[in-house]
């Protein structure tokens, strides 16, 4: 039975149980710590996630707030557009009374 152990063991096919429980040990160490990196990995997913909800949430604020200001710059085009008319209106009528 000495003679198999020891052919096992020159041969290599049978890894000795102490380097066998290190490699269990380092395997389990690895295996933590890739678990560890993947909850870190989803954490920042699940933050980027909630950040870009709430890019999009302020973007479409930024939307409403410029068409509003759109709106608000229309209308005065159109007021100065107005009153430019107005004022030619009114020179014209003051000229047709100064030539009669």
């Amino acid at each position: 039975m000495s003679e198999v152990g020891e052919l096992c063991h020159q041969d290599g096919l049978y890894a000795s149980f102490d380097g066998t429980q290190a490699m269990f040990r380092h395997v389990e160490r690895r295996l933590a710590s890739l678990e560890l990196s993947m909850a870190a990995m989803e954490t920042e997913h699940a933050v980027s996630e909630e950040k870009q909800k709430f890019m999009e949430l302020r973007f479409n604020q930024i939307d409403r707030r410029l068409e509003k200001i759109e709106g608000h710059i229309s209308r005065l085009v159109w007021l100065i557009i107005a009153a430019i008319l107005g004022g030619l209106m009114s020179f014209v009528m003051q000229g047709t009374t100064l030539i009669n």
